[in-house]
């Protein structure tokens, strides 16, 4: 129906007074305009989003109560209109040199373009999109084609994933981007249709040049356009798709998919709907920031006043360390009064129990108590600053339980209590940080064993559980058919992998340590890709499989006659790993004076026997200030393998340097004192 109205509609805009550009076309770029006027550029599209084809298509959205007994029960059914205004078409195609191109999980394939693709696991495939730029140099038109986002199939046409996000939103009158004002309830029309459905004479009032301010914007004509026309007549193909300079898609919101939820509880009261489109900027365009637009509506079959709601949640655990903190939100609302004072919708929290008053159309609630409980962290290190001369290491100790170092752009440079640096020229800071490891509660869960009917299964399949809270993953036992490397990885509901390892393990019953962090949420997936080789279970299953408040093994992709491979799984709930605030340690570099290395010290310093089997002696004739002296030997790679503090020095100096337990080897003997340096070479042998 959608490409019989589009041919109408095309027909009917050709036979109107236009102004045409018949040599500006896809193959002859001789009339085509570059947006700064010059001769050779990319023709790039700006695909924008209606407020007039919001409110105006099909009488404006259309409001559903909570409880009228129908399938559009607690919808905001609404309209999108994508204008593209910009200088050249927005052509996706699904097909390059006569390939499909296939997503399954984290995995590519490639099929020809006559042949029907279905993922290993029978699941329906996401297919690689491609978007062409076309390019004018002069009179030639050329183009380049780059991946741009997904697509999958649906009642044999391509749609685009991931287009448009609906929303329903209070104004927050101190915030100027409205994508940031407080949701109330989503619709996401995750796949959607490219074609020229009409030009933007056709639909006038549709295409502006600013669609982000309601009822703003000047209104962009056929004639406005030097490009008009540019593209490739696009329809719903499953080859190739997209919107020519001058034309808007719409979809309808009598369409499938195309409505925002709204949450039971929702108060009638004004709101703003905003939509966007490309949210994730897959596509290259002109323009990406104006791929947003919103309209005012006021909700009226609502609950009635005199039932407010207020809630807090968090994406995030609520076992925090002692020096951190987490973000919890409150429902939307009009205001907010936290315990703490907060007038905030979010605020960040550390251990301690927490309320918060929201105020609605429906009127003022207090929600329930909301408690974070913390783990212990340990205490900053205590490191001080070292200044060296310019041309040698600096060396820093610290205590702690599990030391790493850091430099300035927070890269690990060293793991331990004690750090020699490279050798330094100019002042550099390090970070050292301590960490401690806090056990928590272990339980064990799933399937025990592997007894009852069974076997070896090399498909690629999965369990289905739930969290109930945060927990660690820490291992599961497997039973494997043969000794290798399997794939192993943890997915949302969606099949997004979360986490992912490959894991070597020995032929018959094993324990695998996964320690995979696994978020709270329902219809999570655990399986290994590939050719697993691992053992199944097609008797002796009886689901749920569960630990209470932690987890619960609801099934498996083949249903609830099979259970997939993991068996016994040791889960830790409560604990985690804390790290320290970062202790700065400065190594202060300096220009050192005194005698150079080069000069003939044999009056100031000498040492024998040299070279020596490791037992050396020091004599020095040094001012006799009281200063101390640091002696310091480093390896021709800079490490300072060697030091000894000397205090009160005043002139003659004898010291013994035990090295005989050093590699043989040259090495460097330092003597700091008062900014002067003296160094010798020394062989170990």
């Amino acid at each position: 129906m959608k490409n019989i109205l589009r041919a109408i509609l095309v027909s009917l805009v050709f036979l109107l007074p236009q102004k045409m550009f018949s040599q500006c076309t896809i193959t002859n770029a001789t009339s085509c305009v570059c947006e700064d006027a010059s001769s050779n550029c990319d023709l790039l599209p700006d695909i924008t989003i209606s407020w007039y084809g919001l409110q105006t298509y099909a009488g404006g959205p259309t409001e559903y109560a909570q409880t009228g007994a129908g399938a559009d029960d607690g919808h905001l059914r609404v309209t999108g209109s994508t204008p593209n205004i910009g200088y050249g078409p927005f052509t996706v195609e699904a097909v390059q040199n006569g390939m499909h191109w296939f997503v399954c999980g984290t995995d590519t394939f490639t099929a020809p373009s006559t042949q029907t693709f279905v993922c290993p696991n029978g699941e329906t495939a996401k297919e690689i999109l491609w978007q062409r730029i076309y390019h004018k140099d002069h009179g030639t038109m050329s183009f380049r084609d780059r991946i741009a986002g997904a697509m999958t199939y649906n009642q044999g046409s391509m749609h685009v994933d991931d287009w448009g996000i609906m929303s329903l939103r209070i104004e927050n009158p101190l915030e100027p981007n409205p994508l940031n004002w407080s949701v109330i309830g989503w619709g996401y029309k995750q796949s959607f249709c490219l074609m020229d459905y009409g030009s933007c004479s056709t639909y006038s009032g549709h295409c502006r040049d600013d669609q982000s301010v309601f009822n703003q914007g000047t209104t962009l004509l056929n004639a406005d356009f030097p490009n008009f026309g540019l593209g490739n007549s696009y329809g719903c193909s499953d080859v190739e798709q997209g919107c020519s300079v001058g034309y808007t898609d719409i979809y309808s919101e009598s369409l499938n998919g195309m409505f925002i939820e709204i949450p039971p509880g929702t108060c009638n009261g004004d709101y703003w709907i905003v939509y966007e489109i490309d949210p994730h900027n897959y596509f290259e365009e002109q323009n990406e920031n104006n791929n947003y637009t919103i309209m005012p509506f006021t909700l009226t079959l609502q609950d009635a006043p005199g039932n407010p709601v207020s809630t807090i949640s968090t994406d995030q655990s609520t076992i925090v360390c002692s020096n951190d903190s987490i973000t919890l939100t409150a429902n939307p609302g009009l205001s907010y009064l936290w315990s703490t004072g907060a007038t905030t919708q979010t605020i960040r929290a550390g251990a301690g129990t927490y309320t918060v008053s929201v105020t609605t159309y429906c009127g003022t609630a207090v929600s329930q108590a909301l408690t974070i409980t913390s783990l212990p962290s340990p205490a900053q290190p205590i490191v001080s600053n070292d200044t060296v001369c310019s041309g040698y290491p600096a060396h820093f100790s610290t205590t702690g339980n599990s030391i790493t170092w850091y430099d300035a752009n927070g890269n690990l440079v060293w793991t331990g209590n004690n750090f020699t640096t490279p050798v330094l020229t100019n002042t550099t800071t390090y970070f050292a940080v301590d960490e401690v490891t806090n056990t928590g509660a272990i339980a064990n869960g799933g399937k025990t064993d592997s007894l009852g009917g069974g076997s070896y299964f090399t498909g690629v399949q999965y369990e289905i559980f739930d969290a109930l809270k945060p927990f660690v993953l820490k291992s599961v036992q497997v039973f494997a058919n043969g000794a290798g490397a399997r794939t192993i990885q943890l997915y949302n509901s969606a099949g997004v992998v979360l986490q992912s390892g490959s894991f070597t393990i020995p032929n018959g019953p094993s324990r695998v340590n996964l320690n995979f962090n696994v978020p709270p949420g329902t219809n999570l997936r655990l399986g290994a890709t590939g050719t697993p080789n691992l053992w199944r279970n097609n008797g002796g299953v009886t689901y749920p499989y569960l630990v209470t408040d932690t987890f619960s093994i609801t099934g498996s992709s083949a249903g609830a006659a099979f259970y997939y491979f993991f068996y016994d799984w040791e889960v830790e709930v409560g604990g985690g790993t804390c790290t320290s605030i970062p202790a700065s340690a400065n190594a202060i570099v300096q220009t050192c004076t005194g005698i150079d290395p080069s000069a003939d010290l044999s009056e100031n310093l000498s040492i024998y026997p040299n070279p020596s089997t490791g037992i050396f002696t020091v004599d020095m004739i040094l001012p006799g200030t009281g200063a101390p002296v640091d002696l310091k030997v480093y390896d021709m790679t800079g490490r300072e393998v060697f030091n000894r503090n000397l205090q009160n020095v005043n002139g003659k100096r004898v010291e013994v340097l035990d090295l005989s337990s050093f590699s043989k080897g040259v090495y460097q003997l330092a003597i700091f004192i008062e900014g002067r340096r003296y160094v010798r070479k020394i062989s170990l042998r």
